[in-house]
């Protein structure tokens, strides 16, 4: 078994950017961002089932990912060959990225 591809929305690549220049602009350590993206990334290749459901969002087989040191979430579906994350979001909001009306 190989692991799968891990691609981002373009949401996700822009609410990450928007991460990026808050710790940026707040003097956080960039790394801290950085290193548990990726290994969220490696992780999510080969164990996608590993995150929570997320049905609230209405969307089909929506999963989230805690990130413990960032307080985030990394919103994502995924397939056999794929894992596609949707948002990447502060968990402390008191709502989700894909909240409706």
């Amino acid at each position: 078994m190989k692991p799968r591809t891990v691609l981002f929305a373009d949401i996700a690549r822009g609410q990450l950017r928007a991460a990026k220049t808050w710790w940026i602009d707040n003097d956080r350590p960039l790394e801290t961002l950085v290193d548990e993206i990726e290994q969220a990334i490696r992780f999510l290749a080969w164990m996608p089932g590993a995150g929570t459901l997320y049905p609230q969002a209405g969307i089909t087989g929506l999963r989230r990912l805690y990130l413990r040191r960032t307080s985030s979430h990394l919103y994502y579906t995924f397939t056999q060959d794929a894992v596609m994350i949707r948002a990447f979001w502060h968990a402390r909001r008191g709502y989700g990225p894909f909240r409706q009306g």
